[in-house]
Formats: C-alpha cells, structure tokens, sequence
C-alpha cells in the first residue's frame, strides 16, 4: 500500500505543478512575451510532428542502449538539466545577476542525480522535468490536437509493449539504475532489482511509472485551460489518478508488463466527460 501511495502522490505532485505552471505560460503566451512551442496551437498536425520526434528520439535511445550504454547517462543528464531549469524558472523566477536561481537549482539536481543515483533523486528528478515538460507542450496544444496526441499515444503505448516489445526491452535496460526517465517506489514483486540507496546498490521489489505516463495526461489537462477553467483540467487530473490506482491495484495481483498510457488515459477522459457534465 505504501508502494501504491508513493506512485500515486508523485503522479498528483507533478499534475498540480505542471498545471500550475501551464496556467503561468499561457498568460505570458497571451502577452506576446513567450511564443507557444507550435505556431497554430489548434493544428491537428501538432501531434503528428510530436510524434514522429518521438519516434525518431526512441529510436536513438535503442541504438544508444544496444551499441554504447555508457552514452545513456549523458542523455538522462542533459533532460534533467534543461527540464528542470524550465520548471524550477517558472516555479522560482528570481535572478542572480546574469544567471537565474532556477539555473542553479537545475545545474545541482543534475550534479547530484548524476553522481549519487538513487531512487530519492531519480524521482525528485522525474517529477521536476515532468511537471515542466508536460505544462510546456499542454500550453502549445489546442483541445482536438492534443487529443488526438492521446490518442495516438496510446494506439503506439498498446503494439509497443504487446506486438513489437520494443518499449518492454527498453523499460528493462533504463531501469536498471535509477534514472529519471521513470518514478519508482519499492514493492515486493516477484522479481527484484539493484537500485542506489545511498550510494549503494541494494535489492529492492521495484515498481516503476514512465515520466511520459505523467506527461501526456498532464499535457490534456493543460491544453484544456485554453477553453475550460481550472477546475475541469483538476477534474481531469482526479480521473487519471484514480484510473492509475485501479491499474497498481490490478499490477499488484498480477505483475506483469503493461502499457499504462491506454488506463490512464481511460480516467483522463472520464474525468473530462465529468467535469462538462457537471459544469
């Protein structure tokens, strides 16, 4: 149980931070001072584009993992940098003469992220980047775009872990170590891994959540701030965590590899058809 309260928490976490930080965005998108990521938020070939950089990014991380591993470390650290010093500049805007405090603040998690990995600072790490990322591209997303990015999500989420298991292999070989690409939280599952604790490697029963399982149901919730109010995006919000505590729920009986983007995204939109029902 403590497993599934940890996974779920750092879910809300990055939800509320990300829309916190979207809600930010958008008013300087409104302003004309920040431009949005697309140039026609409401283009449908938005998600189309995203994709397929996607594609190409996955692509280069399963080349990375079969002919230089080591590499990977370097590519964890240079998202966590520039992830977290969007989120932290959004979150704490001070400056400090020609530098930002946000700068500082991302330059020292991805020092300690780097040099004493741990499941501590893998989510600290995760949480941050994701709640920046996922506000980012929600404020550049109109409503129709970013559902069919949803839906496309979830279509490739489905053949990549049940048809081709491309994503399964590459889930087993980002977490060996803790890295920032997942959330994790110690579980008795049948089968253990070696994490950093304290700068020892120690076996622990593992459960694991991709940062894009975070992203994508916050990128929605986000977009929907362009035509709704902030109480259908937390509507929307309250629907994906209670879809990822019914699949935890379900993992916990029987372990296995599944594409949790189809569940999630299951509550997201149940949670949105909610909340225009309601208001």
């Amino acid at each position: 149980m403590k497993m599934l309260v940890s996974i779920v928490s750092m879910f809300l976490i990055t939800q509320l931070l990300g829309l916190y930080i979207g809600v930010q965005y958008l008013g300087l998108i409104e302003t004309g001072e920040i431009p949005p990521v697309f140039e026609n938020p409401e283009s449908s070939l938005n998600p189309i584009m995203l994709f397929a950089y996607m594609m190409v990014s996955t692509t280069c991380i399963l080349v990375l993992l079969k002919f230089w591993k080591p590499s990977i470390r370097a590519l964890e650290a240079f998202v966590v940098f520039f992830s977290s010093w969007l989120t932290f500049d959004f979150l704490i805007p001070i400056s400090l003469g020609i530098f930002s405090l946000g700068l500082l603040l991302a330059v020292l998690l991805t020092i300690w992220k780097a040099l004493r990995p741990s499941i501590l600072n893998q989510n600290v790490a995760a949480v941050i980047s994701g709640s920046g990322v996922g506000a980012i591209l929600g404020a550049s997303f109109g409503i129709v775009p970013s559902l069919i990015f949803l839906v496309i999500l979830c279509t490739y989420d489905f053949i990549a872990v049940f048809v081709t298991k491309h994503m399964v292999h590459m889930a087993k070989e980002l977490t060996k170590r803790p890295m920032a690409f997942t959330i994790a939280s110690p579980h008795k599952f049948k089968k253990a891994k070696y994490v950093g604790i304290k700068g020892k490697k120690k076996k622990f029963h593992v459960f694991q959540l991709g940062v894009g399982d975070m992203v994508i149901p916050l990128m929605f919730s986000v977009s929907l701030l362009r035509n709704f109010n902030a109480i259908s995006s937390l509507l929307t919000i309250a629907g994906s965590a209670v879809a990822l505590v019914a699949l935890i729920l379900f993992m916990m009986k029987k372990p296995m590899p599944l594409p949790a983007m189809p569940f999630i995204s299951v509550g997201t939109l149940s949670g949105f058809l909610i909340s225009m029902a309601l208001l």
